[in-house]
């Protein structure tokens, strides 16, 4: 509709509330303003797609469109035919039979109409986000692949079993309901100390907050700069230490490599006040001195992983000088110091939904690290939690061992103190690449202090932490510092990359001159896992030599006190 059409449509309606009995009695000036707002919408309506309620309404009519076609088609013999779906849920010939063509496809044009609408709400960029996220966890709760009486597979299942599909499914939603989760593997498949985190060594240090894990050697000789790794403290630090065939524990030991490794104790109500300060000072500075001792070494190579490179970042931004001298290198797994893009949890994070989450801190004391294993769930609704209600609960089945699985389900938790410390300042209001924006052990936090060599590695495929918001912390530092991309997610491309049987790749030596995209499209690729890479990176940047391996672990100031992987890793199972 062309404009002199909508206008002149506008004349004879502003004409007709003139002048017609009906409206006699209403102000003009009211009649005006009426007429202007009804017409702001019809021109919206009738524009060429680019105002929200155009596309709204677009959206509406096509939907309704669709929907009437489908239905009107099933009406005619043989009609509910169609072509198969390119959703995997749908995958089975069963969903090509009968009524569920039908139904599938109503569901997929309901599922569409519902998504397209929130995307067009044209709101600010997070609320439009939010919306947009929720509406497709909405419509992919409502698939009909969660519900028995429409789901063919399960139908079929139950018929052949005699019911005892749903029998065994009921079963495993009891015993889900008195664990408080869905299982996502078989948990009788695997003990921490027993089949994962294996690799021997002993506990030499211990605090109200850490463990410190010396590992054993496996060459006769090491090399002279010991790596003490500090993992996220939501997560338990096994995974780096699964399996023989995973362990980058283990991978490192026999390269040659001293290791320590932090494991953090799961805090309890009372020691919900422990803060960033606690964390870095009892936690990260205490691992550094006992690693710095035992090792006889001043050149420690530290590595951080998700919260604990972050954690490791800021406690490196405000590294008194006496310790400093006993850091050779820093290297930082999916770790972000710019919050600016922190991937798909940002819609979790904003005023409204912090505060309404404050009310359960103040009733917890702890973040639950269940909490967080939910988040993180919803991200991927079909796969993490959809997935395994239909195997386990519609289909009754028992879920596959699988480690990683495993070790995600153990959670640690939060002290509430540390949670709100790091949303608020940090993921909320982006403060931690502000020089002098935060303060931690009562320092400004700079971190243009980290002035030694930085190794920088990000995942592809990581949706907690994308791979660009690690290449903006380059210039953010001060040392020298290396940046690598790898192909996987934020466990699968990082500490799940062992050169044995690797299929994965990586990205080196791009030019920085310009943005993220540019420095990938410059790098060059290499075949196979990024560990050797690393080690060869760490001998150049902080040389370490050979040294015999050590008679014994720990020293006469820190001795064994138990074998690993200890005791805080186990505490509350």
């Amino acid at each position: 509709m062309h404009n002199d059409q909508i206008n002149e449509i506008q004349k004879m309606f502003q004409d007709a509330m003139e002048s017609h009995p009906v409206f006699s009695g209403f102000d003009a000036a009211k009649l005006h303003d009426i007429s202007q707002d009804f017409f702001k919408s019809f021109e919206a309506i009738s524009a060429d797609g680019d105002h929200p309620m155009a596309r709204w309404t677009n959206t509406w009519l096509k939907y309704q469109s669709d929907m009437a076609s489908v239905w009107l088609g099933a009406m005619v013999k043989g009609s509910t035919e169609a072509e198969p779906s390119k959703d995997h849920r749908f995958k089975a010939d069963s969903w090509n039979e009968g009524l569920f063509p039908l139904m599938r496809q109503s569901y997929e044009l309901t599922a569409k109409a519902m998504t397209d609408l929130a995307d067009n709400a044209g709101l600010p960029d997070h609320e439009q986000n939010k919306l947009s996220f929720y509406a497709r966890i909405a419509a992919d709760n409502i698939a009909p692949t969660n519900f028995a009486m429409t789901n063919p597979e399960v139908m079929k299942l139950a018929q052949d079993t005699g019911g005892q599909s749903l029998v065994e499914g009921f079963q495993n939603l009891l015993a889900d309901l008195e664990k408080g989760y869905i299982s996502t593997t078989d948990e009788d498949a695997f003990e921490v100390g027993g089949n994962l985190g294996t690799t021997p060594g002993a506990v030499v240090f211990r605090n109200e907050l850490i463990e410190v894990i010396q590992y054993a050697p496996m060459t006769a000789k090491q090399r002279g700069n010991p790596i003490l790794i500090v993992p996220p403290c939501v997560n338990k630090f096994y995974i780096f230490d699964l399996n023989e065939k995973k362990s980058m524990v283990r991978y490192l030991l026999e390269q040659g490599q001293a290791v320590y490794m932090i494991s953090w104790r799961n805090p309890e109500p009372h020691q919900a006040q422990n803060g960033w300060d606690e964390y870095i000072r009892d936690g990260i500075y205490e691992a550094l001195k006992v690693t710095s001792a035992i090792s006889k070494s001043n050149d420690v190579d530290m590595l951080g992983w998700c919260n604990g490179g972050t954690m490791l970042l800021a406690a490196l931004a405000v590294l008194p000088d006496d310790l400093k001298a006993l850091v050779g290198s820093a290297t930082f797994l999916s770790s972000l110091i710019s919050f600016e893009d922190p991937g798909q949890v940002k819609v979790f994070m904003d005023d409204g939904q912090n505060a309404a989450y404050d009310m359960r801190l103040q009733a917890e004391k702890v973040v639950p690290g269940r909490d967080i294993a939910n988040a993180m769930a919803m991200l991927h609704v079909n796969e993490s939690i959809w997935n395994f209600v239909i195997s386990n609960y519609l289909m009754g089945k028992q879920p596959a061992p699988f480690d990683v699985l495993y070790w995600n389900a153990d959670t640690s938790d939060l002290p509430a103190k540390w949670y709100k410390y790091y949303i608020e300042e940090m993921y909320m209001a982006d403060k931690l690449k502000e020089p002098g924006a935060l303060t931690l052990l009562g320092r400004p936090v700079d971190t243009r202090n980290i002035d030694m060599p930085c190794y920088f590695l990000a995942a592809d495929g990581d949706h907690i932490v994308p791979w660009k918001g690690s290449y903006s912390a380059l210039p953010l530092v001060s040392g020298p510092a290396e940046f690598v991309v790898t192909t996987g997610g934020h466990v699968s491309g990082t500490v799940i990359n062992h050169p044995v049987r690797n299929r994965k790749r990586f990205w080196t030596d791009g030019e920085r001159t310009g943005d993220a995209d540019g420095w990938l499209g410059s790098a060059s690729e290499t075949e196979g896992s990024w560990w050797p890479h690393w080690l060869d990176w760490l001998e150049a940047s902080n040389p370490g030599g050979e040294r015999a391996k050590p008679r014994s672990l720990g020293n006469k100031t820190f001795k064994p006190m138990e074998a690993a992987p200890g005791t805080y890793v186990v505490e509350g199972k």
